[in-house]
């Protein structure tokens, strides 16, 4: 999918409706500068809080403030606290003044 690029400041977050592979989804798109992003589901799979408004980054990891699970920015896994699912991942290339969400 393929999207105009916000306009965010480095380490802004904004909730985005996307389709991918046929299926609706919110996603949280996070600039990190550059042509840099990091793209993932919009809810934690713990007990679905609302990672636009209590998820951060911390170095390698998105940390649910919620209940302090932590995931990898790489693949989703969680890495601690309470979650034992993954959360969703989405690759982001750059290009121009357009985003690709895979």
């Amino acid at each position: 999918m393929q999207i105009k690029k916000p306009q965010l400041k480095i380490g802004d977050k904004t909730k985005i409706k996307v389709n991918i592979n046929n299926e609706e989804r919110e996603i949280v798109l996070l600039y990190l500068g550059g042509d840099k992003y990091i793209a993932f589901d919009a809810y934690c799979p713990h007990l679905g809080c609302d990672l636009e408004k209590y998820g951060v980054l911390i170095r390698e990891e998105i940390v649910c403030q919620c209940h302090f699970s932590h995931f990898s920015i790489k693949d989703g896994k969680p890495t601690k606290g309470a979650s034992k699912k993954p959360l969703r991942i989405y690759k982001v290339t750059s290009k121009g003044d357009e985003l690709t969400i895979e």
